[in-house]
C-alpha cells in the first residue's frame, strides 16, 4: 500500500491566546466554562484585558514523506503550535486534524515549573545546577535578554 502523500497533519486557521494575568486568565477560564454550559456563543477571535496571540491564522497541511521546520524566537508560538498539534492545547480559533497513530510531538520546559514565574524558575534552576544565588543575580539580566521573554518573566510558565 503506497501512503505516500498521505495527509498527517492539517491545521487551518489556528490562533491560541493567553493571558499575561494569572488570575484573570482563571477568572475568564470560569467565565468561558460557564457560557459553554449555557450554550451561549462567544467570539474567540477577540482579546481581552491582558490576553494577547501566542498563535494566530496558522495553516499548512504535512503529507506522510514530507518535513516541517517551525522556526522562530523564543516567545514566537512555537511550542504553543506544537502543543495545539498534538491536542494538548485546545484552539482559540481554527482546527487542526491530525491521523490516529501520532504520538507526543514535544517536551517542552522540561525542569520549569510551570505554577512558579520565569523569574523564580531562573533561580531554582541554577541553583540545581550549582550557581550561587549571588552569581545568578550577576547574569540574570543577561539570561532575561537571551531568553527574548522580558516582558513575561514575572508570569507562570
Amino acid at each position: 500500500m503506497n501512503m505516500a502523500g498521505e495527509k498527517l497533519i492539517s491545521a487551518q486557521g489556528l490562533g491560541k491566546k493567553y493571558c499575561k494575568s494569572l488570575k484573570r486568565s482563571m477568572i475568564y477560564g470560569v467565565q468561558d466554562i460557564v457560557v459553554d454550559i449555557f450554550s451561549r456563543s462567544r467570539d474567540g477571535s477577540s482579546l481581552r484585558e491582558d490576553e494577547f496571540w501566542s498563535v494566530r491564522d496558522v495553516s499548512f497541511d504535512l503529507n506522510r514523506g514530507e518535513c516541517l521546520g517551525i522556526v522562530g524566537a523564543n516567545g514566537a508560538g512555537k511550542s504553543t503550535l506544537l502543543k495545539l498539534i498534538d491536542g494538548i492545547f485546545h484552539p482559540d480559533e481554527g482546527c487542526v486534524t491530525t491521523v490516529n497513530d501520532m504520538g507526543a510531538l514535544i517536551e517542552v520546559g522540561a525542569g520549569f515549573h510551570p505554577m512558579l514565574t520565569g523569574r523564580e524558575n531562573i533561580f531554582i534552576n541554577a541553583a540545581i545546577m550549582g550557581y550561587s544565588r549571588q552569581r545568578v543575580l550577576e547574569k540574570f539580566e543577561e539570561i532575561v535578554e537571551f531568553s527574548e521573554l522580558a516582558e513575561f518573566i514575572d508570569m507562570p510558565v
